[in-house]
């Protein structure tokens, strides 16, 4: 009769049901259970990193009376060689949305990469750089809230902020130490951060994420448009090496696509006219 009888009927029945039930529950269903994290402790667990006071940051410089400025200030030089020298030894991906993919691997015993993604922007440097630094909100649905901490100069702050998750995930909340610069040559600026360890900077999301290294250069590029590049090693507590390995270099190019795509003009629809 080319109808389906009653057993195909009750299956996909209980199938629709199923379905629905995990849509009901979509919040519950990838949990694990307490109880089983609490009895976990694996490799991932005992090598967690854990963010320095200012004072721990300053003391991994190599220099006698070594302080967090002469960290930051070493971070700008490496990135502004790595640039003179056109990244040398970064490893391409392929990437989405007119933006570039590259990778390489730290060797320091954290299996995390070091992600790069860049994209070309229609606004100048200074522009872009107010863009990321205060006006996450214009490119980044996920962000919820934030606050300066303590302002070290007028350059550099102790930041945090909260980034929102798709359920099941938890809202990730961070503390940064981070510097900026605008007046470095050929009209170059940048942003560097790393995370810290801050009193006055209690946990504001579910989970503290460590940035282990992020980094913005923003180059001209004539006619008023700028380059932009942002490195970025992230440990976002709660995913495998491997998604990292995947996924997480995808996330860094959309990233920067979004902040592309927040300074072009909405395109207002309705027939051309010449004017």
């Amino acid at each position: 009769t080319g109808k389906p009888d009653q057993k195909d009927l009750s299956e996909n029945l209980a199938a629709t049901q199923g379905l629905a039930h995990m849509i009901m529950e979509c919040n519950k269903l990838f949990e694990v259970p307490h109880e089983m994290v609490t009895q976990s402790r694996n490799s991932y667990v005992d090598a967690e990193v854990h963010s320095p006071t200012l004072d721990e940051l300053g003391k991994q410089v190599d220099e006698e009376g070594g302080n967090y400025q002469m960290y930051l200030e070493s971070l700008m030089q490496n990135l502004q060689k790595e640039a003179k020298e056109k990244f040398k030894g970064w490893v391409t991906c392929s990437s989405i949305e007119n933006t570039e993919l590259a990778y390489k691997k730290v060797g320091d015993g954290n299996p995390l990469r070091l992600w790069k993604a860049s994209v070309e922007v229609e606004a100048p440097p200074s522009v872009v750089l107010n863009r990321v630094l205060r006006e996450r909100h214009l490119w980044d649905e996920d962000f919820l809230q934030w606050k300066v901490v303590e302002s070290l100069d007028k350059q550099t702050e102790v930041y945090q902020y909260v980034l929102n998750s798709m359920a099941p995930h938890p809202i990730r909340d961070f503390v940064v130490l981070r510097t900026w610069r605008t007046d470095l040559p050929k009209g170059m600026c940048m942003l560097v951060a790393i995370s810290v360890e801050h009193e006055e900077a209690p946990l504001m999301g579910a989970v503290r994420a460590i940035v282990m290294d992020s980094q913005y250069l923003i180059e001209p590029c004539g006619s008023g448009k700028a380059r932009l590049t942002h490195i970025c090693r992230i440990d976002l507590k709660g995913h495998s090496p491997e998604w990292y390995n995947k996924g997480f270099g995808h996330l860094c190019a959309a990233e920067v696509a979004r902040i592309r795509n927040s300074f072009q003009p909405l395109i207002a629809e309705g027939p051309e006219t010449k004017i």
